[in-house]
């Protein structure tokens, strides 16, 4: 398991359509079947691929970066 990770929000935010108390804060380290688990031994490697992500995607869909801290605890950073 690699230290840092890149995490995808799992439903996209709706272009203006939600009410002010869904904020979509489910966070996945795939999509499907198909997506790639993105994980990096650096955090300069992570954003990197964070960036990747947010430049190619065109949903509104937020991509984060955390640390792992064990296999079930992680640090958003």
């Amino acid at each position: 398991m690699k230290e840092y990770a890149v995490q995808k929000q799992l439903v996209p935010v709706d272009n203006g359509t939600d009410p002010n108390w869904a904020k979509r804060q489910i966070w996945v380290y795939k999509l499907n079947s198909e997506d790639t688990m993105d994980e990096f031994d650096s955090q300069s490697d992570a954003e990197s691929k964070k960036e990747e992500l947010d430049s190619n995607d065109p949903t509104s869909r937020t991509y984060r970066v955390v640390r792992r801290i064990d296999k079930f605890t992680y640090e958003v950073l």
